[in-house]
């Protein structure tokens, strides 16, 4: 008996298949029964022709745009796990690869902004990745409250605290391979250490930049202190104002 179909088909032809095979069947029992009825009524059968295999052609013919696509997509998901592989080693290279704006000596940086309004302080890495981002908002001051002398000197001691709590990856977050640091991995500046310590950047000249100064200098900043290599003042001055100024107020020109 022929195998059932694997796929769907219409009724029509569905009922023509079974028919015919059907009918092959019961002709191939009445010949090879040999004592049947046709034999003992000596009724001739004649045994039907051998049907071509047409509709195992077809089914054969049907599966293999099946196999074909199930290759294909195996393929498909092949490279694309190999491209995302590869795209995540080059990034990953790109990560631990030394930039070139990126000197080897590049020290940690202490950015203090401090304006008559508030003081904001940041702690990044040599190159140049947020760690630490604060101001006097974070310690719960508000409006007229972040432009005080003594809001900024708290916020300064509270940056100090953060920092040696803090833990951080060079680089960001996002580079899991790299090892978690410290404050203490910072290396001391100078000959006999060799580090390259922490660079403090002002700017403004708001009450924040003397409260930070005397916030370093005394007991709240007894652990950052020791790792100060450098202090610059990025203040950004404007030229010509005064000049247009007195220009205007004695009516020059």
């Amino acid at each position: 008996m022929a195998r059932p179909l694997a796929l769907s088909i219409c009724r029509s032809c569905r009922q023509s298949y079974f028919s015919r095979t059907f009918s092959s069947t019961t002709r191939k029992h009445a010949v090879e029964g040999g004592g049947g009825l046709a034999a003992r009524r000596g009724i001739r059968v004649d045994q039907p022709e051998k049907e071509p295999e047409t509709i195992d052609t077809f089914m054969q013919a049907l599966r293999q745009p099946q196999r074909q696509q199930q290759q294909q997509s195996s393929s498909s998901s092949l490279w694309s796990g190999e491209l995302r592989n590869i795209a995540r080693s080059a990034q990953d290279e790109a990560a631990t690869r030394p930039s070139s704006r990126v000197s080897a000596d590049e020290p940690y940086h202490l950015n203090v902004y401090a304006h008559k309004h508030n003081m904001h302080v940041t702690f990044t890495d040599p190159s140049r990745n947020p760690i630490l981002s604060l101001s006097c908002g974070n310690i719960g001051l508000r409006h007229s409250q972040r432009s005080t002398y003594d809001a900024c000197f708290q916020l300064a001691a509270y940056t100090f605290r953060k920092m040696a709590e803090k833990q951080w990856r060079v680089g960001g977050k996002k580079m899991t391979h790299n090892p978690m640091k410290t404050l203490s991995d910072i290396r001391r500046p100078g000959a006999q250490f060799g580090g390259t310590g922490i660079e403090v950047i002002f700017r403004g000249f708001g009450a924040g930049r003397e409260a930070f100064q005397k916030a370093l200098l005394g007991t709240e900043g007894r652990m950052i202190k020791p790792l100060i290599s450098k202090v610059t003042d990025s203040t950004r001055l404007k030229f010509g104002e005064i000049c247009a100024d007195r220009i205007r107020k004695t009516g020059w020109g």
